[in-house]
């Protein structure tokens, strides 16, 4: 399955408004995903960001998902756009601290660079500084999230781990 999702706008100033009909929408793809329905997750995500591309939390389900499935690029890509949203004040949610949620996008895009570095394309490639690069760039996603979210023992682990490597 293919789900596309659009890129933001510039600007991400979000109206109230418009994102009070998304919440339902958004918890019915965390449900279906809880439940082991990641087509319907999948979905859910997308049609939330096909109406709103400037949210990151889908971003975030959708690149969990995708690192899950092994969709490895789409992962980080939505990683990294999460991040930039957040960087840039576009928080949605107001259940978890500004600094958790920016820390968990940071999480995510250290495990999925973590996982590129030891994908068998990296592994047995003829590029052995690639590995070494994704290596270094998830320990410093890591040791960013744990920065933003101090008790967030298991990214400051994984960075030491990976920078011991």
């Amino acid at each position: 399955m293919s789900t596309k999702v659009p890129a933001p706008p510039e600007g991400d100033i979000i109206p109230e408004a418009h994102l009070v009909e998304l919440g339902p929408m958004f918890m019915a793809a965390v449900e279906a995903r809880a439940n082991g329905q990641v087509d319907k997750a999948l979905d859910g995500f997308a049609a939330v960001l096909a109406r709103e591309p400037r949210l990151a939390e889908p971003r975030m389900e959708l690149g969990a998902i995708y690192l899950d499935m092994g969709r490895l690029e789409d992962a980080e890509a939505q990683a990294r756009e999460a991040i930039r949203i957040l960087e840039a004040g576009g928080q949605w949610t107001e259940e978890l601290p500004e600094n958790v949620v920016l820390g968990m996008a940071w999480a995510l895009l250290g495990a999925t660079l973590k996982e590129q570095a030891s994908s068998d394309a990296v592994v047995f490639g003829d590029d052995p500084q690639r590995f070494r690069d994704l290596i270094d760039q998830a320990a410093a996603a890591f040791k960013r999230a744990a920065e933003l979210d101090p008790s967030d023992a298991d990214s400051e682990v994984t960075a030491m781990e990976l920078e011991d490597n």
